[in-house]
Formats: C-alpha cells, sequence, structure tokens
C-alpha cells in the first residue's frame, strides 16, 4: 500500500532530522591513486554492454565495496561517459570503494523493457566473477543513479536484490512511481509510454515497473531532488522517502533547492561528505 505522502516542508524536517545526526565528516576526502579498466564487456553487446571498473591501489574481497553508477536519459539516450567530470571515480575510490560505471541496452526498435533491469543483473554477475581477480566484495554493493537510471536502481535494489548483495542505493532524482499523476498526465509519461505501452491498456506494466511498490524489499536509500524540477516532479521522491520512513527504512534525503532536472555538482559536492558518512554505516 502506498503511503500518503506528508507536507513537503514537514517531510524536509523530519528526514533531516532524523538522518543528519551530529558526527558526519563532511571534509573532502584526498585524492589517490586508483587502477582503471575501460570498456570492459559483461555481456554480448560491445556497444551498450560494456563498463569502465575504478579499483583503489589499497582493496581486498572482504574490504573493499563496490559503487555501480547507472547514467540516465529517459532510458533511450545517455552513457557512462555522462558521468565524466564529476570526480565520482576519484571520490569514491579514495574512500576504499571500487566504482563500476556502465552502459545498458537502451529501448528501442532492438531492446525492450526489462533489457535494461536485466542489464544491472549482469553487471552484478560479472563483478563477482571478478572479485577475485579485481579483489573487491561484491557482496557489498550500492547503486547509484540519476534520473531513469535511478529507476532501475531502486527497481534492482528493491524487487531483484533476493541474496541482499545490495545494500543501499543512491538515488538521483528518479522516477519511482509510474501510475501517478506527475508521471501519467505529464512529458515523462510519454517516454513511459514508448517504454511499456499507453496506460490505459498497460497499467499492470506501469505497476510492475515502480519501484515504489516493492517497499518491502527496500534498502537503505538516499534521494537528492531538486525542489523545481518539473521532469520527474518532486512528489516522487517524496513519496518514496514517507514509504521508507513509514516502514523504518533509513532515508537520507537532500532537496536540492532551485534545481530543476538534473545533475547539480555544486550541491553533491556540499552533499557528499554526508552521503559518505552515512552509505558507511551499511557497505
Amino acid at each position: 500500500m502506498r503511503v500518503k505522502p506528508l507536507l513537503y516542508l514537514s517531510l524536509l524536517f523530519f528526514i533531516t532530522a532524523c538522518t543528519h545526526p551530529n558526527g558526519y565528516d563532511v571534509k573532502p576526502v584526498p585524492v589517490e591513486p586508483f587502477t582503471t579498466y575501460l570498456n570492459v564487456l559483461y555481456g554480448t553487446d560491445t556497444t551498450e554492454q560494456v563498463l569502465d571498473a575504478y579499483l583503489p591501489q589499497v582493496r581486498d574481497t572482504v574490504h573493499t565495496p563496490v559503487i555501480i553508477l547507472i547514467h540516465g536519459g529517459a532510458w533511450v539516450q545517455g552513457e557512462k561517459e555522462d558521468f565524466m567530470g564529476l570526480g565520482l571515480d576519484t571520490f569514491f575510490t579514495a574512500a576504499g570503494c571500487a566504482v563500476v560505471n556502465m552502459n545498458y541496452r537502451l529501448i528501442g526498435t532492438k531492446y525492450q523493457y526489462p533489457a535494461p533491469l536485466d542489464d544491472v543483473g549482469l553487471v552484478m554477475d560479472f563483478i563477482k566473477q571478478k572479485a577475485a581477480a579485481w579483489q573487491i566484495n561484491p557482496n557489498r554493493v550500492c547503486i547509484l543513479g540519476r534520473s531513469s537510471g535511478s529507476q532501475l536502481a531502486l527497481m534492482y535494489a528493491y524487487s531483484v536484490n533476493a541474496n541482499g548483495r545490495v545494500k543501499a542505493v543512491i538515488d538521483g532524482f528518479g522516477p519511482t512511481d509510474f501510475c501517478d499523476n506527475s508521471i501519467v498526465e505529464e512529458p515523462l509519461g510519454v517516454n513511459v509510454v514508448n517504454m511499456l505501452g499507453p496506460y490505459a491498456s498497460n497499467m499492470q506494466a506501469w505497476h510492475n515497473a515502480s519501484p515504489i511498490f516493492y517497499m518491502a524489499g527496500a534498502v537503505p536509500t538516499t534521494i537528492m531532488q531538486g525542489t523545481v524540477d518539473s521532469t520527474v516532479f518532486p512528489i516522487q521522491s517524496s513519496m518514496l522517502a514517507d514509504s521508507l520512513v513509514a516502514r523504518g527504512k533509513p532515508c537520507l534525503y537532500f532537496p536540492w533547492v532551485g534545481d530543476s532536472h538534473g545533475w547539480d555538482q555544486t550541491k553533491w559536492l556540499q552533499d557528499r561528505g554526508a552521503v559518505l558518512s552515512w552509505l558507511q554505516n551499511y557497505l
């Protein structure tokens, strides 16, 4: 059952009060050298099923968790290079994490949903196969998504993660409830139609692809959301936060005040220390 959203301002106060305790280390993490593998094939499609891996210099199969990055692009475009220049590789590897930045099969004439979601599973299988060679722990995983990539991250973590290897998700302004009017009656709904068919005749498919209906499997989740986003409306994130809090699931919420849809590097640099400190409680 979906929890009715709280008033937005009270939600922000409640979540902030409950999930920003004193003691977070928000100082920048110094840059350390790391090992890079580029365009590693994890499937059969040599363009869309490739990944980049960034491994900290000091690592082992016990103490080195993995951060998987999933780009956005409305499920029809985008690429792993969209994360370039944001410093996620240097930031997380300096903190002792491996980073895996994946391409996935985009929706179109060649591939249909759930191909992108299946590819998250293939990457999870791949890092397990590489665990010994790369000296990483494939059972301590956080998935970080942007926009439509967050829908994939949340869907995998909440609904496919039966073995519990995904310990946390970082949700960057992702859609969570396709059945809500903020998607059905708004421009993003056109992209969902292209992926799943018209809502009126495919309501179950829209429901089944919505992370918010899998809260029983939810893992600790960080949410970053622009407060004036008119692509993925803020209610999509507030509904998810409400549902997490109502079920006692750890949730860290960052309202990016004044932001529309997209990554805000300035705000990320302000928030990333708190994100990392919080994440280390669960990885």
